[in-house]
């Protein structure tokens, strides 16, 4: 009986260990908290996505992995939070990939007016693991900027829209005051019809409407709805004529300190957010034009899109000398085709 006794006690003793060690353990589990920033306001599918991912890997991780979401260019430009995720001040981005054209000029190649004949199409071709969406993969790794492309994906329909008449024809916009991104392919795109570009941040783009500095712009749905800029600019010609491409980036100074269980639950889900960013851009477009029109007194017009075509379609391949792409058009024409 003493020797049974003894042994209880002795495995009384071990449990009681063990626990205290699982404990300890569970204590010191590290909490990685990663800041993600945006330019645009809710809502939005880039925010979208951004809540999705920030439930997700919380959940996925049991807690270990925590988001923060800074909107509304609270953290900086999309060129200044490049060069912080860079650093490894900021861990995620998500944005619209070819304003970062400067320091990739390959992004480019994407910002193509009327390349696809539809949102399935488009869906096909930039799938998560498409061949064009794991060559732009492989083209951040080869710059080594210190950032890694984690996904890209859809957004939204790109639209026209100003504070001065109604556009229905390319011939419309000739000596309209126009922002546009940073980058040489939209100023190209825009000028080519006569506009007179000037490139400028998302965030400075209200204030310059209001001043006259320009007076017309394009974006997508979701971003004049979430951008308010049906209070400045309340003419809107539905040219659609871009599909929006978005990313979602991280540092790669992040991803190194991340372990590797957490780096393929990231993984995992940057296809989920692709498809978010698509699936969600298409519903916005749905869903915000009947409100523009309806609440906010939004001038909607439908355009003579076949004139815009054959305006922008004629670029394709003098874009893709711009910026030296021509292998990347063509692997998008063989994924398109391929895609049929």
């Amino acid at each position: 009986m003493s020797v049974m006794k003894k042994f209880l006690g002795f495995a009384a003793l071990l449990v009681f260990v063990l626990g205290v060690s699982g404990m300890s353990v569970a204590a010191e589990q590290k909490v990685h908290v990663l800041r993600l920033t945006t330019v645009v306001n809710a809502p939005h599918p880039w925010h979208d996505a951004a809540n999705y991912l920030a439930k997700e890997l919380d959940a996925r991780t049991n807690g270990a992995v925590q988001v923060k979401i800074f909107g509304s260019g609270q953290l900086g430009t999309d060129q200044a939070t490049f060069e912080e995720a860079r650093m490894g001040t900021i861990d995620l981005i998500i944005g619209g990939a070819t304003t970062l054209v400067n320091f990739i000029p390959e992004l480019g190649i994407l910002n193509l007016p009327y390349f696809y004949s539809d949102i399935d199409q488009f869906r096909k071709v930039m799938s998560p693991r498409s061949p064009v969406v794991n060559r732009f993969r492989e083209i951040y790794e080869e710059k080594q900027f210190g950032v890694r492309l984690l996904t890209l994906g859809g957004g939204g329909t790109r639209v026209f829209s100003n504070n001065l008449k109604v556009i229905i024809r390319p011939d419309d916009l000739k000596g309209m005051k126009m922002r546009v991104p940073n980058n040489p392919e939209d100023a190209k795109i825009w000028s080519s019809i006569g506009a007179l570009v000037t490139a400028m941040p998302w965030n400075e783009i209200y204030s310059a409407l209001q001043a006259g500095v320009v007076n017309a712009f394009e974006s997508t749905i979701s971003s004049y709805y979430g951008s308010k800029f049906y209070e400045v600019a309340k003419n809107m010609s539905n040219t659609q004529h871009i599909i929006m491409v978005s990313h979602l980036l991280i540092s790669e100074s992040t991803w190194q300190k991340l372990p590797e269980e957490y780096r393929k639950i990231l993984d995992e889900l940057s296809d989920e957010v692709s498809r978010i960013f698509t699936d969600n851009g298409e519903e916005a477009d749905k869903q915000l034009i009947q409100e523009l029109q309806e609440k906010y007194g939004v001038t909607v017009s439908e355009v003579d899109k076949a004139a815009f075509v054959e305006s922008f379609q004629s670029l394709h391949d003098e874009l893709a000398e711009k910026g030296n792409n021509q292998a990347l058009l063509q692997l998008l024409r063989d994924t398109k085709a391929a895609a049929k």
